[in-house]
């Protein structure tokens, strides 16, 4: 008896027989429930007896991080007892009740296992919650709610007396339900709970799900994400996303051209080779159909790959050596700053200020040199660069995230200079956090003016139809669970 490794709550149902727990806990039959536990007793003087679990009703969207952790709740119908008895008639229920707020008064209970807490016996704690950053979350502060009491019911207006009350959480979420027994999180009630419940109430043979849309997954996943180029890698006129990850590994996202994207593609395994790309960006220097990569890599040599797809890469070419000058290349962005119709120009920040756009670059090399500002202190702190058309006219622009964590927007830039300046967001601490940065048509309106950005704390967002102003923010990724 003292194995048990989850906790649960019976809820009011129409036939008597369900009971509330966590998405992550264990399904089956080879599982039973046991209302107010005690320890040290027999089975047969447990107060309540035992239930056996018949069937478990899952979302099958659930995720350990990200927008799926929102859904880690579950419902189980118990089988009657030997009296034919349903559970509910027994033990009374709790009601299950929409979430109404971030911040509400409730008491949690729940059974910590006899590992962590020698005693095995039930825990209560009585708080006021807040919100779980970047997650449709709760988030309570209580000691002493170690494993085991994942799926604890969160529950306002608890009446003593008949120790039930109405659920408006269970302990799940991002990680489990949080990384220490000090620190819980419970999914936010709303539609999709009820939704569960309804499945589970009929009976339903499968719980089935549309896909989340808009969801890359978790900051926990994408804080290690290194690179982004934006490119229309798979042919569809909307632009993909190429991340290359700190351990080497390259992945695809192909964008629905609404803002989201769809599965994940991969295109290198981790390797030691990729973790040695230093910047990159996507263009059609080739112009042969599908956007190309071009890498400037750690010992200052410079890859073009034409015809980057879901497949793969197509044959490296190389554009500049190794130990050459582009060793000091910084950051590189292509876009059309010269006036043809390719995406086949390049801006470059090398290490000492120095600002260089090279235009029609293509198989055969950087040929045709601008100088954009000289070298200096200014551009030494441009901490990412990224190239669109912002504002709708025949050249590109560039934005440009600075060091202090201003946010500024070049326009027009071409072989005449950088453009004139716009300030579109001033030096804050959320900006400076912003460590990748791209641009491309991730949206409907069919111009490159959408910016994709990856912070610290792995959250990434989109600035969507991005201009003069900054676009409307889309999250795209949560940020990881503190």
């Amino acid at each position: 008896m003292a194995t048990h490794n989850c906790t649960a709550s019976v809820v009011h149902s129409p036939k008597g027989n369900l009971i509330l727990t966590a998405g992550h806990c264990g399904n089956g039959d080879k599982y039973a429930f046991v209302p107010q536990y005690r320890t040290g007793k027999a089975p047969a003087r447990q107060p309540h007896g035992i239930w056996a679990v018949d069937r478990v009703f899952k979302d099958p969207r659930h995720t350990a991080y990200g927008p799926g952790s929102d859904l880690d709740f579950a419902f189980a119908t118990v089988k009657p007892d030997k009296l034919g008895r349903q559970i509910e008639k027994v033990t009374g229920a709790n009601t299950l009740t929409r979430t109404p707020s971030y911040r509400v008064q409730v008491t949690v209970m729940g059974y910590p296992s006899a590992r962590n807490a020698p005693k095995d016996q039930a825990i209560k704690c009585r708080t006021k919650t807040t919100r779980l950053s970047g997650y449709k979350q709760l988030r309570m502060e209580c000691g002493g709610f170690f494993g085991g009491t994942s799926g604890s019911p969160w529950l306002m207006n608890f009446d003593e007396r008949t120790k039930t009350g109405q659920v408006v959480g269970n302990i799940g979420g991002a990680g489990g339900g949080g990384a220490t027994d000090s620190v819980s999180y419970a999914p936010f009630y709303d539609d999709q709970v009820f939704a569960l419940y309804g499945d589970a109430v009929r009976d339903v043979g499968v719980v089935e799900r549309p896909p989340f849309p808009n969801s890359l997954g978790a900051g926990e996943t994408w804080q290690h994400a290194k690179q982004f180029a934006g490119g229309d890698y798979t042919g569809d006129g909307s632009a993909d996303l190429l991340v290359v990850w700190k351990d080497g590994e390259v992945t695809l996202h192909p964008g629905d051209g609404r803002g989201g994207f769809t599965a994940e593609r991969r295109l290198r395994k981790a390797n030691p080779a990729w973790k040695q790309a230093v910047t990159i960006t996507g263009g059609d220097f080739t112009g042969e159909g599908l956007s190309d990569l071009m890498v400037r890599w750690s010992d200052g040599k410079v890859s073009l790959y034409p015809d980057v797809s879901a497949a793969g890469f197509g044959k490296e070419i190389e554009l500049a050596a190794a130990k050459s000058t582009w060793k000091h290349a910084v950051q590189i962005t292509a876009g059309r700053f010269s006036g043809n119709e390719r995406v086949d120009d390049v801006v470059v920040r090398w290490s000492d200020g120095e600002v260089s756009l090279y235009r029609d670059v293509d198989r055969r090399g950087f040929v045709k040199e601008s100088r954009l500002r000289k070298a200096g202190p200014i551009w030494k702190s441009a901490g990412l660069v990224a190239s669109g058309d912002f504002t709708g006219n025949r050249s590109w622009d560039i934005v440009v995230r600075w060091g202090s964590g201003k946010l500024s927007l070049y326009q027009d830039v071409g072989a005449g200079g950088i453009g004139k300046e716009t300030q579109l967001r001033a030096p804050s601490a959320s900006w400076k956090n912003a460590q990748v940065m791209t641009a491309g048509n991730y949206t409907a309106n069919g111009r490159p003016d959408d910016l994709v950005v990856r912070r610290g704390d792995g959250a990434v967002t989109l600035y969507a139809d991005t201009g003069t102003a900054l676009g409307a923010e889309r999250n795209l990724v949560p940020p990881r669970a503190s």
